[in-house]
């Protein structure tokens, strides 16, 4: 079935509300954060892929799949079941028995997730070992270099002078990071 120009009329809703949230595929109208006195509805789409949308002369179901609108938008958060696979594989999420990874073009099942990160990981400590890192390679770095495979790793979370533990995000080895911070002064005259 394609979604793209779906456009059904949904009477149970009258046009002037406007308050309307969605949780997953269900959408609902006045709900408690709203507080405006109206009777919260839910209601579910005909098919996954569609969601409600209001226009003038009323409310309908119109598709929300980017990749059935082809629209190229990241982080679709309404897919329909046609679309709703691994980006790898193909595995359709309701065939999945753990929890898939999100991904800007959908998601990621958790056995490819787990070949993908193993292959860089790989790939990392060749490259280590074919340029002869080394732990001389992170000294006083102006980024968090780790210490195995050479990876840069991210200092989001890390702001405090001191050594601080960390594990790399490619090749899962724990190491300590040392944060430095230099001492600079800046002088003025006071201002009247």
């Amino acid at each position: 079935m394609d979604l793209k120009d779906t456009k059904i009329f949904i009477p149970e809703i009258p046009k002037e509300w406007k308050q309307r949230t969605r949780f997953g595929h269900t959408n609902i109208w006045n709900d408690s954060f709203h507080r405006n006195g109206l009777p919260e509805v839910k209601l579910d789409p005909p098919t996954k892929g569609l969601y409600a949308k209001r226009f003038e002369d009323g409310w309908y179901w119109v598709c929300g799949c980017h990749k059935c609108l082809e629209n190229n938008k990241p982080y679709t958060y309404i897919v329909c079941e046609e679309h709703n696979r691994c980006i790898t594989c193909g595995t359709n999420r309701k065939d999945l028995t753990d929890t898939p990874w999100g991904h800007p073009d959908g998601f990621q099942c958790k056995p490819c997730r787990a070949r993908e990160h193993e292959e860089r990981k790989q790939e990392a400590l060749r490259l280590a070992k074919e340029n002869e890192h080394d732990e001389w390679d992170c000294y006083r770095e102006d980024k968090i270099i780790c210490p195995v495979c050479a990876s840069e790793c991210s200092s989001d979370d890390m702001h405090e002078a001191g050594e601080h533990e960390m594990t790399c995000y490619v090749c899962d080895t724990e190491f300590m990071v040392e944060i430095e911070y230099e001492v600079k002064y800046t002088s003025s005259l006071k201002k009247a």
